[in-house]
C-alpha cells in the first residue's frame, strides 16, 4: 500500500483527516468534512503539513485530556494547527489574513487562537525526524485499517477477540495476582489553566 505521504488529492486528504481526527479527539468530524475539503483545496497544503498539524492536536490532547470541545470548535482547532504547521515547515507561508479569508474565521480570532495554541504547546512546535516518523507510521496504520476491506476487518476483529478471551482466562485463573486499581489523576489548577487556554474553542 502506498505511503500516506504520497497523497496529493484534496478529496483523499480530506478523507484522511476525517479518519485520523476522531482517533485523537472524540469529535463528530463528519459535519466538518466540507469545510476541511474547502480549506485543503484552497491552500493546497501538503500531506506532510497535515500530519504535523494533526501531531500538534495530538500533543494538545495529551496535555489537556479532560477538555471536551464544543460542536463546531473542531474547525477552529484544525485551522489553527494548520497555520502553525504551515509556518513551521514552509519558508513562504500564508498570512493569517489569507487563512481568515479561506476559513471564514475573523483574523482577530485567528490571531488569538494561534497565540493560545502556542501557549498550550509551551511555544514548542518543533518535531524531530524520529517523532515525525513514529507519528506517520501510527497514522499510516489507522489509514490502512480504514481502507481494509470489510471482510478482512471482521477477520482481524475475530482474531483480537480470541486473543483477548485467552488472556482474560489466563488472568482469572491466577488468583494470587493482586491488581491495584487505576487511579485517575486530576488537578484543579491544571483544569483551570486548560479551560482558560482553550476558552476560545467554545
Amino acid at each position: 500500500m502506498a505511503s500516506i505521504l504520497s497523497i496529493t488529492d484534496s478529496s483523499q486528504l480530506t478523507e484522511f483527516c476525517t479518519v485520523i481526527l476522531p482517533t485523537i479527539w472524540t469529535l463528530n468530524i463528519s459535519k466538518s468534512r466540507q469545510f476541511i475539503q474547502k480549506v485543503l483545496k484552497a491552500t493546497q497544503i501538503s500531506c506532510t503539513c497535515i500530519l504535523v498539524a494533526l501531531y500538534y492536536i495530538h500533543r494538545l490532547r495529551s496535555a489537556y485530556p479532560h477538555i471536551d470541545l464544543s460542536i463546531g470548535s473542531e474547525i477552529r482547532l484544525f485551522t489553527t494547527a494548520l497555520i502553525l504547521a504551515n509556518k513551521y515547515l514552509e519558508d513562504s507561508t500564508f498570512t493569517n489574513k489569507t487563512w481568515s479569508s479561506v476559513s471564514g474565521i475573523p483574523i482577530k480570532e485567528l490571531n488569538r487562537m494561534e497565540a493560545e495554541f502556542l501557549s498550550a504547546l509551551d511555544y514548542n512546535i518543533c518535531i524531530s525526524q524520529h517523532q515525525f516518523y513514529q507519528w506517520t507510521m501510527q497514522c499510516q496504520q489507522l489509514w490502512s485499517l480504514f481502507l481494509m476491506p470489510v471482510t478482512q476487518k471482521r477477520s482481524l476483529e475475530e482474531e483480537e477477540d480470541e486473543v483477548y478471551y485467552y488472556q482474560k482466562k489466563s488472568r482469572s485463573s491466577n488468583s494470587q495476582i493482586l491488581c491495584k486499581p487505576i487511579l485517575s489523576w486530576s488537578s484543579s489548577v491544571s483544569a483551570l489553566a486548560a479551560s482558560r487556554i482553550m476558552n476560545t474553542y467554545y
